[in-house]
């Protein structure tokens, strides 16, 4: 419902001049990026302990659509996508009160952490059955397995889009919109940039609460620092990233350009994923496009005061609605939200 009232607008809005353009069907790299096809909607990725494989959240869809994703691995070694098995154990990290509905899943936003225990933690946003984050634990050989220990339900209503991992176990994530806004509502905020979701933070022995002055338009990407003192956010509507301080709830920096999806805190820098787009323009990438050609902004920012390293824009390439910028070596791996492939390109 919501998704065809959003094509009625964007037909509308084509008849006042909005660009066509054209599907990416050929798998071919050019003379920019470096293309492996096979996936499902890779909207997130993730290097695993060993950085030797990319973990990769195969986006299905938001209920009430009942499209199914998957959990799978590139491994940079043999240049294969790999499945990965999961096997199920009681619930030990998630909230007592969540049980395991169904063994199928629509990933979104994912994250990993070595915790205090020493056990690594893979976090999921999870649309299906029912809006819930997963929990694995993730053991590293040759190969990559997850072990389910346990599930958190989403408050009522919330729509989630990213999460952020501690290592005792508990998270912060983003509530990108209310699953009960009005198509009205949700157009609107993307034109008049208004508020629509905020970030929530959730422990075990205390449930989900809301973090105090984080309201924004579409929170999407959130990533924490090292020292876990700082939250740095994504606004996608907005295209506002900010670096939020934990000590007392406010915006000590932030950083606009683009509609702002997910980011990632790594050694180099903040690397953040922008499209140089609107949300509605975006919504052309229908279930007939085979990988979504809109341009896009990767973004290298200063963990410090988020000032701009260095930026790389693309269009008009083999790849297009990047979704995640993910570092590796002299590479940075992209992700989509709506396609059939990863793709790197090479940086200094």
């Amino acid at each position: 419902m919501l998704y065809d009232f959003f094509l009625t607008i964007v037909f509308f809005l084509s008849s006042f001049g909005f660009s066509e353009f054209n599907d990416i069907s050929t798998c071919d790299n050019d003379e920019v990026f470096e293309i492996v096809c096979g996936f499902q909607n890779p909207e997130d990725l993730y290097l695993s302990p060993s950085e030797t494989k990319i973990i990769v959240s195969e986006f299905g869809s938001l209920a009430p659509n009942t499209k199914f994703g998957d959990l799978v691995y590139f491994d940079l070694s043999t240049n294969k996508i790999e499945s990965i098995s999961i096997s199920y154990e009681s619930n030990e990290w998630g909230d007592d009160t969540c049980s395991l509905e169904d063994k199928r899943m629509s990933p979104h936003g994912i994250d990993l952490i070595e915790r205090d225990d020493g056990k690594y933690m893979l976090a999921v946003v999870n649309h299906l059955p029912r809006e819930t984050i997963e929990l694995f634990e993730l053991v590293e050989t040759n190969t990559l397995k997850l072990i389910w220990r346990g599930c958190v339900d989403a408050p009522q209503n919330k729509y989630f889009n990213d999460i952020a991992l501690k290592k005792d176990g508990s998270f912060y994530v983003t509530s990108m919109f209310d699953s009960n806004i009005s198509e009205w509502s949700l157009v609107s905020a993307s034109i008049f940039i208004s508020n629509t979701g905020e970030v929530f933070y959730w422990r075990k022995d205390n449930g989900f609460e809301v973090v105090s002055n984080t309201s924004g338009s579409f929170p999407n990407g959130i990533d924490l620092s090292f020292d876990e003192k700082f939250l740095y956010i994504n606004y996608w509507f907005s295209g506002l990233t900010v670096k939020f301080n934990l000590s007392n709830n406010s915006i000590d920096y932030e950083h606009f350009g683009g509609g702002k999806d997910n980011l990632l805190v790594t050694d180099t820098g903040l690397w953040v994923a922008a499209h140089n787009y609107s949300g509605v323009e975006g919504l052309q990438c229908d279930e007939s496009i085979v990988q979504c050609p809109l341009p896009f902004t990767i973004h290298q920012l200063s963990l410090t005061d988020l000032r701009e390293i260095k930026s790389y824009q693309f269009s008009n390439k083999q790849m297009g609605a990047a979704t995640v910028a993910l570092p590796e070596k002299n590479k940075i791996w992209l992700g989509t939200f709506h396609g059939d492939r990863i793709a790197s390109f090479n940086i200094k």
